[in-house]
């Protein structure tokens, strides 16, 4: 029969907050004390309300580390970047589960309105919020904007994407342009339902947008999803020009790099041990056009070295650690 314990409540004085310790070794994550890596959408996107009216639901983003721990006691700024609507707070700082949150009152204005969340201090950091502010009975028709798809999904940063989207309304058929970004790059189509190509230039989450722009009997409205974008896989391989070799020989060492998506670029390590934990880095060189670089030495010692070559990536190509080669030196020459 297993034990139970009582908890023990313990404060932490560096996120002003109390967490439980010793239940059963429960899988509990401590707030993190480094800095957010990035900030999530946890509740209130895409809700609509009449103009000049708060929305029901708060909005609550979650400050995480680069290993996914919440950070706590960092302050998120919300910042209305269109409609003309209000914040309250406009400023707020993270629990020790690393949420912040805010409530939205919209502009008056009919169609979308949009609230960014930032990092203070960080403007690279920052989720989008979008909300519809619905007109009066003589408006326009209210119209639901969704992104039904998006492939290939997960990509790879420059490759296309294709997004496939449809505009509805409570009554007739929505024309017009529909725009869809990424936050950096956007294409258009015509509504009601089409699809259209972008090619995020960078790996990580992206939030797709979709935004139907209306017309006189259509009011505008937007719709997101979620899309990752990770960096292609690549394989490496090491060959050696001689094995075995003999003292004060010349050696050359081949990396090969390849990938399904193209042709990695970037530089590979040459290293003896393994690629996570070298005993020795013996040179650093960047790869050619055909994914290839080299390394010579005549300074390999007599006996036995493990080399590998390590690819070491780019913003579209993942690291990747060789095949070993098992160079044998002997002391005195060959024949």
């Amino acid at each position: 029969m297993r034990n139970t314990r009582p908890c023990l409540s313990i404060a932490l004085t560096s996120v002003g907050a109390a967490v439980a310790l010793g239940c059963g070794g429960s899988d509990l994550t401590l707030p993190s004390e480094g800095r957010p890596a990035s900030l999530a959408v946890v509740d209130g996107n895409n809700q609509t309300a009449s103009g000049g009216q708060s929305l029901a639901d708060p909005l609550i983003v979650r400050a995480v580390d680069s290993d996914n721990r919440p950070v706590a006691q960092v302050r998120v700024a919300f910042v209305v970047m269109a409609g003309g609507g209000t914040t309250s707070p406009d400023t707020a700082t993270t629990d020790a589960d690393g949420r912040a949150s805010s409530r939205w009152t919209l502009g008056t204005a009919a169609g979308p309105q949009v609230v960014e969340a930032r990092l203070a201090g960080s403007d690279a950091i920052k989720v989008r919020f979008n909300g519809t502010a619905s007109g009066g009975p003589n408006g326009p028709t209210l119209t639901t904007t969704q992104i039904t798809s998006a492939s290939p999904s997960p990509s790879f940063p420059t490759q296309a994407v294709v997004v496939v989207f449809r505009v509805s309304a409570t009554a007739g058929t929505p024309t017009g342009t529909v725009t869809v970004t990424d936050g950096t790059v956007s294409c258009t189509a015509s509504a009601p339902g089409s699809q259209c190509s972008l090619a995020p230039p960078t790996a990580g989450s992206k939030t797709l947008t979709a935004s139907y722009a209306g017309s006189g009997s259509f009011a505008p409205s937007s719709g997101t999803a979620q899309h990752q974008v990770i960096r292609a896989v690549t394989t490496t391989t090491l060959a050696s020009s001689v094995n075995p070799s003999s003292k004060d020989e010349s050696v050359t060492f081949t990396a090969s790099v390849t990938s399904g998506f193209g042709s990695p670029s970037g530089s590979v390590q040459f290293v003896e041990g393994s690629c996570d934990a070298p005993t020795r880095i013996w040179g650093v060189e960047s790869l050619d056009g055909a994914g290839r670089a080299t390394f010579a030495t005549k300074t390999l010692s007599a006996g036995t070295h493990l080399m590998f070559a390590c690819y070491l990536g780019n913003g579209t190509f993942a690291p990747s650690g060789s095949n070993v080669v098992q160079q044998e030196v002997t002391k005195k020459g060959r024949g």
